[in-house]
């Protein structure tokens, strides 16, 4: 890949800022709009018929979902998502290890204590926004978290003021029935802020913030507002946030509670700018190369291709293959474009991962290491591949039997005196699997044989394939001896 060793510093990313006005956020002046309950909550946050709460220049989305109840056509428990306007700011811990149950109705504070006023300041009281992230419910273009600009244009957005909830802030600390505290290096509590261009698709590169971080054995989690720039983003037509944490399980995914609090945002006027590529595709074709495409900006004389922040080349056409890139790697790649006057645009982006396409290497030595009449124990030799070996994958008489981890299996529930062909082959993390390793085994007839000889010891002696072997014992034999009512084995390698 023909690529300009030239590492972009963080503000070409961030592009130059027009002269214009900055739009704020002022949540102070909705609160008749929004009245709340004796919890300091927005009355109407169980309604159904408000999908937005709408602040002049922003809207945030707010959803209601409701539970069927069982049998009938009623409903139960409601539950809400989205946004919420609340001035409590209680920072109380109503939970303790091993139970959240008194935190459903206490969801409403924010641990900085209250929102901030127009100066930036906490005032308790000062309103401030609960933000639930519905993930179950969270669809391709329909976002549970979505701020839009009720203008329908492009803003660049400056920055917010988050602050960590309650619910989260107390589950980090100490278990709390979902949550496990926070005591590894390396786990951590993530806001992640995406920009949307019009098609409602990804535009710019979405921002992380920790919320909780544990690191050099120490947490780090704060209990006041803090400021997050967002001008990375450049022009968009809107925001939406998700979240993620290093606390999660396989069937209820994140544990963390998936709360945080937002005292403010800020944006620029709307300017006319070059718009940046939108619509970027990626579509890896082979194990070292991945064709971006994207869509025509009528203003483009040129555009600029970067992967991972390095500029690589510049091309006249709404597509460029990457090549000479590293077999299964993850790459963040992006398109800008420049006019015949040299003004450049903020970046389209999109991330894609190269494939792995070579297959692992079979399993070797395929070996039965114990045979009886119902049950044959298998092992073998591990496979290898260029990226990583998942598991193996074990067919019985053709049939899929089971997917192990290791290089063993047992096999159960056979028939005596029954010859099965037995194969494995090995299973990597992209899904490519080796060819077949085959072995036929038999199992054990019985004791009919031991019983015909009068004699207090019996020795019979079996191939490794099950089948019966005359003369002694050597490598690859399996020697049964009888001793009365005592049967003893022993495997020859």
């Amino acid at each position: 890949m023909k690529r300009t060793l030239f590492l972009l510093a963080a503000m070409m990313m961030i592009g130059p800022l027009e002269a214009a006005d900055t739009i704020r956020l002022n949540m102070q002046s909705f609160l008749g709009d929004y009245p709340q309950d004796a919890d300091g909550k927005w009355v109407l946050t169980y309604s159904a018929d408000h999908p937005s709460l709408d602040m002049e220049d922003f809207r945030f989305t707010h959803m209601t979902h409701a539970m069927q109840v069982q049998g009938s056509d009623e409903q139960g428990m409601q539950y809400w998502d989205g946004f919420t306007l609340c001035t409590n700011g209680d920072d109380t811990d109503y939970g303790f290890a091993g139970s959240s149950t008194s935190w459903p109705e206490h969801q409403w504070g924010c641990m900085a204590g209250g929102g901030l006023d127009s100066t930036g300041s906490l005032v308790k009281g000062a309103p401030y926004l609960v933000a639930y992230w519905g993930y179950n419910y969270e669809e391709e273009g329909v976002h549970s978290l979505q701020v839009d600009w009720n203008d329908g244009l492009t803003h660049r957005p400056l920055g917010i003021w988050v602050c960590n909830h309650p619910w989260a802030y107390y589950g980090i600390q100490h278990d709390d029935g979902f949550a496990h505290s926070f005591a590894d290096n390396g786990a951590q509590f993530n806001l992640i802020i995406h920009g949307l261009d019009e098609e409602g698709k990804e535009a710019g590169m979405p921002i992380v913030y920790h919320l909780a971080h544990f690191h050099n054995d120490d947490l780090e989690i704060s209990t006041q507002w803090q400021w997050v720039d967002l001008r990375s983003l450049g022009q968009v037509n809107a925001i939406y946030f998700t979240m993620e944490s290093s606390d999660v399980s396989g069937v209820l995914g994140m544990n963390t509670a998936a709360f945080f609090c937002l005292g403010g945002m800020e944006i620029l006027e709307h300017v006319d700018e070059i718009p940046r590529p939108a619509g970027l595709t990626a579509e890896p074709k082979d194990e070292n190369s991945v064709l971006v495409k994207w869509h025509k900006v009528s203003d483009a004389a040129y555009y600029r291709v970067y992967v991972d922040s390095v500029l690589v080349d510049s091309t006249i056409s709404t597509s460029y293959l990457f090549t000479g890139l590293e077999t299964y790697t993850s790459y963040r790649f992006f398109a800008q474009a420049v006019s015949a006057y040299g003004e450049s645009s903020d970046w389209g982006y999109v991330a894609a991962r190269t494939l792995d396409l070579t297959p692992p290497t079979a399993p070797e030595h395929l070996r039965a290491t114990e045979v009886t009449k119902y049950k044959i124990v298998l092992q073998w030799d591990a496979g290898t591949d260029n990226i990583a070996v998942d598991k193996y994958v074990v067919y019985v008489n053709g049939k899929r039997y089971s997917r192990p981890k290791y290089t063993t299996v047992s096999i159960t529930g056979l028939d005596p005196a029954t010859t099965y062909q037995i194969e494995v082959e090995t299973l990597d993390t992209s899904g490519n699997t080796s060819e077949r390793t085959a072995l036929e085994v038999s199992t054990l007839s019985g004791t009919e044989d031991l019983e015909e000889t009068p004699v207090s010891l019996k020795r019979t002696v079996y191939t490794m394939d099950g089948r019966k072997a005359d003369g002694e014992t050597g490598k690859g034999h399996v020697q049964i001896v009888q001793t009365g009512s005592k049967t003893q084995k022993q495997i020859y390698y």
